[in-house]
């Protein structure tokens, strides 16, 4: 099998860069892998953050929620970043 992926991934110019664990299939297996990449998503960020800053963007976020749409705190710290790189001048 992972010959066959690695062959339609170079057919379609794409590289592989990860695998996702076997929950087996139908609607249990799809609610396992939800809760594995949930959990991952909640415990990683895609740079170093202090505890103290995880803290602020995770009460941001509750604020920022509601009970129509979740808001993460990886969420807020995007849009933050995004705005702080927007005000920069060019060049």
């Amino acid at each position: 099998m992972a010959e066959n992926i690695q062959r339609i991934a170079a057919k379609l110019g794409a590289v592989v860069v990860g695998s996702i664990p076997d929950v087996g299939g139908g609607a249990f297996g799809a609610a396992r892998l939800a809760s594995i990449v949930g959990e991952h998503r909640t415990q990683t960020a895609p740079v170093p953050i202090t505890d103290v800053t995880m803290a602020k963007l995770i009460r941001l976020a509750e604020k920022a929620s509601t009970s129509e749409r979740r808001v993460g705190p990886m969420d807020v710290a995007a849009s933050l970043l995004e705005d702080a790189v927007a005000s920069l001048p060019e060049g």
